[in-house]
C-alpha cells in the first residue's frame, strides 16, 4: 500500500520551518507544529507543541558559573609557597574574566498551562562568531514563531491571519 499523498496547494504537514545547528552537538528545529531540541547527537528531548505555547523568549546572562573559580582566591591568600599564591589568585582572576566576557544563552518556552521549559542554547564569548550565530538563530526562530502565532519576548500574540472562509477576497 502506498503512503497517502499530500493535498496539492498546501504545505506538507511535517515541513521544517526552522533548523539551527547551535554547535557543540546541539540542534534546534521546528517542524510542522512542533519545536524540537537536541542537546547532544544521541539525546532528544520531547518536542513542544506550538499550539500549547503562550510565549517564547531568549535569556542571555553573564557566565556566572565561572565565578566558582574565585574560591581559588582563598588558596592564594592562605598558601605559603609563592607559586600556589600566584596560581590561586590567577584562577580567581580567570573566573572573573570569564564571567565578564562570556554569556550563556537559553531559550525559555512558556506554555499556556504547566511549567516553563528551558533549553540551553550555548555559551559564547561576547561578540564572537559563535555569539553572533546564536543570536541570529534566535532572531530567525522568533520570526518563525511570530508567524505561527506565538508571542515572543513578552509581546502579545499576533492576531490570527485573516480568514477566507466566505470564498471572497481578503480586504
Amino acid at each position: 500500500m502506498l503512503p497517502e499523498a499530500p493535498l496539492p496547494g498546501g504545505p506538507a504537514p511535517e515541513e521544517p520551518f526552522f533548523v539551527a545547528d547551535l554547535g557543540g552537538g546541539r540542534m534546534l528545529s521546528g517542524q510542522g507544529t512542533r519545536l524540537f531540541y537536541q542537546p547532544h547527537p544521541s539525546v532528544m528531548v520531547p518536542p513542544v507543541e506550538l499550539d500549547s505555547l503562550r510565549e517564547a523568549r531568549l535569556e542571555s546572562r553573564y557566565f556566572r558559573e565561572a565565578l566558582a573559580l574565585t574560591v581559588f582566591a582563598l588558596l592564594g591568600l592562605w598558601a605559603q609557597p609563592v607559586a600556589l599564591k600566584v596560581l590561586g589568585l590567577g584562577m580567581a582572576a580567570l573566573g572573573v574574566l570569564l564571567a565578564l566576557t562570556c554569556r550563556s544563552h537559553g531559550l525559555v518556552l512558556v506554555p499556556r498551562q504547566g511549567a516553563q521549559v528551558r533549553w540551553p542554547l550555548g555559551l559564547a564569548r561576547r561578540g564572537s562568531p559563535r555569539d553572533t550565530r546564536l543570536l541570529a538563530a534566535w532572531t530567525s526562530l522568533a520570526e518563525a514563531l511570530r508567524v505561527r502565532g506565538v508571542a515572543v519576548d513578552g509581546e502579545s500574540s499576533p492576531p490570527p491571519p485573516p480568514s477566507t472562509q466566505d470564498g471572497g477576497p481578503l480586504s
